[in-house]
């Protein structure tokens, strides 16, 4: 009888260890990478995050897997979790920022961000937002016009004359086209019930430089509308040269932000507005510009001590002791990749941590540039949200072509 309970019991540990490993293996495969970018033999294959995950190169068919592409995902070094690619990527250096930039960027088409009623006729109506145009929505043309500001198109409506006019619109991935019939407003102007917006200015922090082609890349997240929270859809856009004035301390509940100005005159050309931050060219490398590094690959970034450049009076980056609290490789979050805590007491005393502006400083680690900061924690500022340096530097090859300009 008691050799049949230790059976039972051992059955049912078996039982519950195979379910608890079945659904840990599980979950890992959700949220780890399919991809991993190595720069050379010696690069770490182990995640931090996880330590019990190792990437095992796969060299069955007598080949390198740096250029064989292929790899297994291991748990304890003996259960295999899921197959990987392992490419292989140049070791790019870049010139670490942490030094504040002015932006200007117009958009391209304009945004919707706010739709009224029109008291026409002794009636009440809001013709945009009857011909379906939504909060969010790109203008891009009216009647075959494209739209570039928010004075062209108030005047193609008001010269309408109440005369039904074909809005293309772009809406998320998809465009099309809808009729709105503008109304005359009390004023005697022709209106159709939309605020829109053509541009925005301010000033954040640069991440990185790239020597090979003059190449900037700033903020570690997009630029969004104030009011729709959309990133903007950029047609074209200005770095403008910028100091800081002075610091708004963050406390809990409420964000801190740097506060400064930047001078007219551009000194290079924004291409790209994207998710993971602001990419351009600028005319020179700034002379007192820091030594080149390398890029981390995700894989590399570790839990613990780490820096982070930044400006916080004049126009001058100085390196503040953080530490890395935990690590996300979910492809689907491009930008929340690691949450990082102040520790340096000088910079906590200063700003409360991390303010309004300090987005795209850059975060160093084993000499090497892993990522930028890009949100706050509005209850606990001096905690926040960074992204991986090497998902900003994947859009930075795409937006400004590095390696087409690198072969010219």
């Amino acid at each position: 009888m008691k050799a049949k309970k230790i059976f039972k019991c051992c059955y049912a540990l078996t039982a519950l260890s195979t379910l608890v490993l079945f659904t840990f293996t599980a979950f890992c495969a959700s949220v780890i990478p399919d991809t991993f970018t190595v720069t050379d033999d010696s690069t770490v294959l182990d995640l931090s995050a996880m330590p019990a995950l190792t990437i095992v190169k796969d060299d069955r068919d007598g080949t390198n897997a740096h250029s064989g592409d292929n790899g297994q995902l291991v748990f304890a070094n003996i259960f295999p979790v899921k197959s990987v690619s392992i490419t292989n990527r140049e070791d790019i250096k870049v010139i670490p920022g942490g030094t504040p930039f002015g932006v200007q960027i117009y958009t391209s088409g304009v945004i919707a961000v706010k739709t009224e009623d029109i008291v026409a006729d002794g009636k009440v109506c809001s013709p945009a937002a009857e011909a379906g145009i939504k909060v969010g929505d790109t203008i891009k043309s009216v009647n075959g016009n494209a739209v570039q500001s928010n004075s062209q198109l108030s005047e193609l409506v008001n010269n309408s004359e109440g005369a039904a006019m074909r809005f293309e619109v772009s809406r998320d991935d998809e465009t099309f086209t809808t009729g709105v019939t503008p109304v005359k407003s009390g004023g005697g102007e022709y209106k159709i019930g939309l605020w829109i917006r053509d541009s925005s200015a301010g000033i954040g922090t640069t991440t990185f430089y790239c020597a090979q082609n003059n190449g900037f890349a700033g903020l570690g997240h997009g630029i969004c509308d104030v009011d729709t929270g959309g990133v903007m859809p950029l047609d074209h856009g200005e770095i403008l040269n910028a100091d800081i004035d002075t610091v708004t301390k963050g406390v809990e509940g409420t964000p801190g932000s740097l506060n400064g100005h930047f001078e007219y005159g551009s000194v290079g050309k924004i291409n790209d507005n994207l998710d993971t931050g602001v990419y351009g060219t600028v005319d020179k490398i700034p002379e007192d510009a820091k030594k080149e590094i390398s890029v981390a690959s995700i894989q590399e970034v570790k839990t613990g001590k780490a820096t982070m450049l930044t400006t916080i009076c004049g126009g001058e980056a100085e390196e503040y002791e953080i530490e890395i609290e935990s690590i996300g490789y979910d492809e689907n979050n491009k930008t929340k990749n690691m949450v990082i805590r102040i520790t340096d007491e000088e910079l906590l005393e200063k700003t409360g941590g991390i303010v309004q502006g300090m987005s795209g400083s850059p975060i160093l680690q084993n000499g090497k540039l892993v990522g930028a900061v890009t949100h706050v924690f509005v209850n606990a500022p001096d905690k926040g949200y960074a992204v991986f340096a090497e998902n900003m530097l994947e859009d930075y090859i795409e937006s400004t072509g590095l390696y087409e300009s690198a072969a010219a």
